[in-house]
């Protein structure tokens, strides 16, 4: 599987975010404790089509096998259960919830924290 895209590099880090056919996003910033973090929006036009797991498994490759990430995570708001269930699916494990971490829209937003280490990517991805 490929993926387009474009990296830049920012003062104390280094970020990633991947353009598909629907223009959704996904990032990395990564930092000295070799850590990233992943976050996308897809448009709902293209909701339920796989597209989200698609760009996930391709930035986590990119994040431990290139980037040599240690630890990339994933948060949500607790409302958006279909993206829980790709963090889940791409086989990142619960680690918390978070309250009130950003102000959104329509007042304070919780977070649901995933996370995934190098060594259990690994695992699930061993090399041929």
């Amino acid at each position: 599987m490929a993926c387009r895209a474009c990296v830049w590099v920012a003062p104390g880090s280094l970020s990633l975010s991947a353009l598909g056919a629907n223009d959704s996003r996904r990032c990395f910033r990564c930092n000295l404790h070799r850590s990233g973090e992943i976050g996308y929006s897809i448009h709902p036009d293209y909701w339920r089509q796989g597209y989200a797991t698609e760009a996930a498994q391709c930035l986590l490759r990119f994040g431990f096998a290139t980037l040599g990430l240690h630890r990339i995570i994933g948060q949500c708001d607790p409302r958006n259960t279909a993206t829980a269930r790709v963090l889940e699916r791409i086989g990142m494990r619960y680690e918390g919830h978070l309250r009130e971490t950003m102000l959104i829209r329509d007042g304070w937003r919780d977070s649901l924290i995933y996370n995934l280490l190098e060594q259990e990517w690994a695992a699930l991805h061993p090399a041929p």
